[in-house]
């Protein structure tokens, strides 16, 4: 047996056990680089800076709101402790009152 037959008859021997055990074909690789009409480095290149400006973004706008919350939690202390200073002002007048 030539060695390109021995590998002919390993693939096919190969694919019947993958078919009995219910393994199906392989899909064929897509290559959207070549729907865009750039090289494949090139796609990937740009995908990483896409994902990395995503990232950033992202962080910024998670930035953003916690700085929003930050802010919301500061206005809420501000008016509690207005609240208490009126509230204090008023047992101060209350205990004058007694005194």
């Amino acid at each position: 047996m030539t060695p390109s037959e021995y590998r002919e008859a390993a693939r096919l021997r190969s694919e019947r056990w993958r078919r009995a055990h219910g393994i199906m074909p392989r899909r064929p690789a897509q290559r959207p680089w070549l729907a865009e009409g750039i090289s494949r480095s090139t796609w990937y290149r740009r995908r990483k800076r896409a994902r990395e400006m995503a990232a950033r973004q992202a962080a910024i706008a998670s930035f953003d709101r916690t700085f929003a919350r930050a802010e919301a939690f500061a206005a809420e202390l501000a008016r509690d402790l207005d609240r208490c200073a009126a509230i204090q002002a008023v047992m101060a007048r209350e205990f004058a009152a007694y005194s």
